[in-house]
């Protein structure tokens, strides 16, 4: 189903703020109004451009969204910080919101439905719907429970983690005071699913898992090609105002967060890869310690590939005798949804670098752990046996504190078991009953 945007000529808008002349105006006329009059007070000196961004996405939220209740209490302590936000970038922000209408004409974006749907945009394209992210003014994509797909939500008061919506904000106004994408840039999403995973029992590949550890969590690799980032993804996708990996990423390359009005919701047996994107940020930490490290200028930003993966919520799931990751038919839906990540990043890699045989390499963390409650050595075993039926390398990164799951993973590792050994053990009935990390690395690694 298309995702309607808001240039289209059969949405109404009430214009409780009178901002047109117009008798029964379309919701595009009194958007493109504001943005106008913003533009004018800029031009003006009326308002300094830091200083018109909040009335203004005041302004939007309630003309467009109904909503006179918008916390935009962090961005105007953001905006009054010396030099924290440059006069450049609203202009930037606001000229490429005008074009809305001219870059997508038909008024609507495809939206990823089957296996194998590709989308690809320009990057004037992705700034303009950037630039409607960050202004508010796209509505709630059909099956998303969640909100709208924008960045508003970095600009609450006292947010529960203000070093990284501090980062949020800092990288989105730095990449539109560069001036944003080329329009020659071209940026990707891919739909696979795991229709074609083969019997892992029939797989004699020895999974290549290489384990790294790490004192604190970063987001670049030391791989000096463009890897594949594993990203664990909610199953809707978008930006939020804390500091997961999710966010994070999505931040460090802007253009990621588009994602939300493309895949509202992941199928549950789907990924979403993309082609490789700038990354304009370093990130360290996680979480309440998560914080920007630096800036990349846009002649040195490196390149990641993603592959978007939804990892079960168990922290949602009732408590049962033993892991909740080995309750029947979980590790069967992880393994689907690593296998359609991974062999996704293959087809990606063939789709749009024209080359079979370039090695497929994937950076990931503790997938589907931590928020998400999953076993670090389950969610482990689901990856190896993903990747050996998939053919491809995966770096696997995990934080020094882990050290009972780090044990566990190299006696595994050392043991250079087949998939199919590895998918034999994690789904013999007595390993179902291991009740934590310890009980079942002796079943896994005998």
């Amino acid at each position: 189903m298309p995702y309607q945007l808001p240039t289209d000529p059969l949405i109404p808008c009430d214009d409780p703020l009178s901002i047109v002349d117009t008798e029964n105006p379309t919701q595009w006329e009194v958007l493109d109004q504001l943005l106008h009059n913003t533009s004018v007070q800029i031009h003006r000196r009326d308002k300094s451009p830091a200083d018109s961004l909040p009335p203004l996405i005041e302004d939007i939220a309630y003309s467009v969204h109904g909503n006179g209740s918008i916390d935009t209490g962090y961005l105007r302590k953001f905006c009054l910080a010396t030099g924290c936000v440059h006069p450049v970038a609203v202009r930037n922000l606001l000229s490429t919101a005008f074009s809305l209408l001219e870059q997508f004409p038909s008024h609507s974006l495809p939206t990823l439905s089957n296996d194998g749907d590709i989308i690809s945009y320009n990057g004037t394209q992705i700034d303009t719907l950037l630039a409607h992210q960050f202004f508010g003014t796209l509505c709630r994509p059909s099956g998303n429970t969640w909100g709208i797909p924008c960045l508003t939500s970095w600009f609450v008061a006292n947010p529960s983690h203000p070093q990284a919506v501090d980062g949020y904000i800092s990288t989105l106004l730095d990449h539109f005071a560069q001036g944003g994408y080329l329009m020659d840039q071209s940026f990707s999403f891919l739909l696979h699913t795991a229709k074609q995973m083969p019997d892992p029992l029939t797989s004699n590949h020895v999974p290549n898992i290489q384990l790294h550890i790490a004192s604190e969590e970063s987001q670049l690799s030391d791989v000096s090609e463009s890897p594949f980032v594993l990203v664990a993804a909610h199953s809707q996708p978008g930006p939020g105002p804390t500091g997961t990996q999710e966010e994070r990423l999505q931040s460090a390359s802007p253009a990621l967060s588009t994602s939300a009005l493309f895949i509202p919701t992941i199928p549950s047996d789907a990924a979403v890869i993309t082609s490789a994107f700038p990354v304009h940020a370093a990130w360290k930490g996680h979480n309440r310690t998560a914080r920007l490290e630096r800036l990349f200028s846009p002649e040195e930003r490196p390149r990641r590939y993603y592959a978007l993966a939804d990892a079960l919520p168990l922290d949602e799931m009732e408590e049962s005798d033993g892991l909740k990751d080995l309750q029947p038919g979980y590790v069967e839906r992880e393994v689907r949804k690593l296998y359609a990540a991974f062999s996704g990043a293959l087809k990606m890699l063939e789709t749009i670098e024209n080359g079979p045989g370039i090695p497929c390499v994937l950076d990931a963390g503790a997938w589907g752990c931590g928020a998400f409650g999953g076993n670090v050595l389950v969610k482990t075993v689901c990856m190896m046996t993903a990747a050996g039926m998939a053919d491809v390398e995966v770096h696997l990164t995990l934080l020094e504190q882990r050290a009972e799951d780090i044990e566990a993973i190299r006696l595994l590792l050392n043991r250079r078991l087949t998939t199919a050994e590895i998918w034999r053990r994690i789904t013999s009935p007595d390993v179902r009953r291991s009740r934590s990390t310890a009980e079942l690395s002796p079943f896994l690694s005998a």
